[in-house]
């Protein structure tokens, strides 16, 4: 049985504040970051420091969230998201913090979990109830255990589903009955920030291990570290990447993305990376962030890299790129909000923004180069060539011949075994987030790295009898990234041009730079781990192909005629459509 501290069950308070009428609200269809219909209620729960039942954890961990919920809770099941932060100052005295817990006296806890209130009320206005968990005493003592407190984030967070399973089934204090009946344990999205995106990914696992008593309908992982390669299938998953993160420099948490991607046939979830350029790894915590706390917050590009207030893109000058706090809450408002209301809300809109790349200026400042992973499914995706062993050099997941003039390299890197790793040496080894940074010989992900001294260089596909239909599909879609150490690129943005021929020898071309503006991108930066090689999904619609019989495409030439020379990395060529409903 929970027993919250009897002093903070008589200091409970429950308020509500409206937000906006849904007849007054514009344009919500599509900008996540525009509050809902619902009024909204906050409150807080407190067990004490040493109420979770954390098993063969090292140490007392608090029981203690906030939830934020519609204050409308009569009359139906309301999905439920668990945040959960990361790695943090747990304690502070004045301007400085310690990692401790319980919090020596005289000193003040931080209350990292209220770092994401700006998301939470907002999602509550769309009627999710959202609760945010203390992990304070994780933190204090991960480091004395193997996996740096996966596990114990991962109980954690069960712990506090099984709370609120008994606040939904039989109610206790200090709600009472306030919240039976009113959740959907079977529709539950959980959200992890550094550490605690780990977490949420080593969760997934652990409530399956249980038997799934709850079900976990979508995973969203901010800046997360990747201690244990932990790889999860068959549920929706995302990843946020800030470019400029100074503390997860190595951007690891791209590796929940790359190893899920072919793992189990038939996966049915779509997997998402957003690369924010600009971001660094606080600003999305508030509570993190500078001026919140005397003891609280910090730009971790700033205070962790060696020279990086010089940076050109990261730093703190004139002409710099970076995010400012509001601009970087703008963006993990609008993805996490709309991922959540994708696949726990089975809202359909979001889903093309994710795919094609991110959300408009005026909604989202930042500029983001997305990848997606459709579903394992024939009218989702057809992959060309997945590029995880040699033979994908001459031969396509499709069984047809692929031939390549005037490319050099042309090898495959990164993936382990006989291929080089990392891809770009060892020099630049916390460039290139791809591979293990921790083990970078034991592979990470396979990549084709090639590039061209003359205009003339082709790569071409021929397609196989009984795979030359592109119907129903809607783009042609590859992983790419701009190669910053091969000097043919000089320093500047690459294009190239999609030839594609149908059987009737009519061919149709698409310059890159025209379908998907941006896409190929020079990774800019020039201190520590920047610049970085992280690739992104170059998506051409089929559409723009006009005039080609989609029915009887025999050949797909990628021909390197926009610059006379440059190298890139590619991965993960395929047919792809954006499920209607996600």
């Amino acid at each position: 049985m929970y027993r919250p501290s009897q002093i903070y069950l008589a200091a409970i308070m429950i308020s509500s504040v409206f937000l906006i009428d849904a007849k007054s609200q514009s344009n919500n269809g599509t900008d996540p970051t525009v509050p809902g219909s619902h009024q909204i209620a906050t409150a807080e729960y407190n067990f004490g420091d040493s109420a979770a039942n954390v098993p063969g954890f090292p140490g007392p961990v608090e029981l203690r969230g906030s939830v934020t919920y519609p204050a409308d809770l009569a009359g139906s099941r309301h999905p439920l998201i668990v945040f959960v932060h990361g790695r943090h100052f747990t304690c502070f005295t004045g301007v400085f913090g310690t990692l401790e817990w319980p919090c020596s006296a005289g000193e003040q806890m931080i209350l990292s979990y209220h770092g994401y209130d700006y998301i939470a009320q907002n999602l509550a206005s769309y009627g999710f109830i959202v609760i945010s968990i203390s992990a304070n005493g994780i933190n204090a003592r991960d480091a004395a255990t193997s996996d740096f407190g996966a596990l114990g984030r991962a109980q954690l967070i069960q712990d506090h589903l099984n709370l609120w399973n008994m606040f939904n089934t039989v109610g206790g204090a200090p709600f009472g009955s306030l919240f039976v009946g009113t959740i959907d344990m079977q529709n539950i999205g959980t959200m992890g920030h550094s550490r605690g995106g780990e977490a949420v990914v080593r969760h997934f696992q652990y409530n399956q291990s249980l038997g799934s008593p709850y079900g976990i309908k979508a995973v969203f992982a901010i800046a997360p570290t990747d201690f244990n390669h932990e790889i999860i299938n068959r549920v929706p998953l995302a990843v946020t990447l800030p470019y400029c993160d100074g503390d997860v420099i190595t951007l690891e948490g791209v590796h929940y993305y790359d190893q899920s991607r072919y793992n189990v046939p038939g996966d049915p979830a779509g997997k998402h990376t957003f690369l924010v350029m600009g971001a660094d790894h606080n600003f999305y915590n508030t509570i993190w962030t500078p001026g919140a706390l005397p003891g609280g917050g910090s730009d971790d590009w700033v205070g962790f890299i060696m020279g990086g207030a010089g940076d050109p893109f990261c730093g703190t000058g004139i002409g710099n790129q970076r995010l400012t706090p509001a601009q970087q809450r703008a963006n993990g408002l609008a993805y996490v909000a709309s991922f959540f209301r994708t696949y726990i809300g089975h809202e359909s809109q979001f889903l093309p923004i994710f795919a094609t790349g991110g959300f408009s200026h005026s909604i989202d400042p930042s500029t983001v180069h997305a990848s997606y992973h459709p579903p394992d499914q024939p009218p989702f995706r057809r992959d060309l060539n997945r590029f995880l062993d040699p033979t994908s050099l001459t031969t396509s997941a499709v069984g047809g011949a692929i031939n390549d003039t005037g490319l050099t390299p042309y090898s495959l890197c990164g993936g382990g075994g006989a291929e080089p790793t990392p891809c770009l040496g060892a020099l630049f080894l916390g460039q290139q987030p791809h591979i293990d940074s921790f083990s970078p010989l034991t592979g990470g992900l396979s990549q084709l790295i090639t590039g061209w001294n003359a205009a003339t260089a082709t790569y071409t596909y021929l397609l196989p009898a009984g795979q030359r239909s592109a119907l129903g599909f809607q783009a042609l879609q590859f992983r790419a990234g701009v190669n910053f150490t091969d000097g043919r690129n000089g320093g500047g943005a690459q294009d190239l041009t999609v030839t594609m021929t149908d059987g009737f020898g009519k061919a149709v071309s698409v310059r890159v730079s025209n379908a998907a503006p941006g896409s190929l991108f020079f990774p800019p930066g020039s201190t520590g781990p920047v610049p970085k090689s992280v690739l992104n999904t170059v998506r051409i619609p089929l559409s723009s192909f006009v005039g080609l019989r989609l029915f009887d495409i025999r050949q797909i030439d990628f021909k390197f005629d926009q610059h006379s020379s440059g190298g890139i990395i590619v991965t993960d060529l395929a047919f792809t459509s954006i499920p209607l409903h996600p």
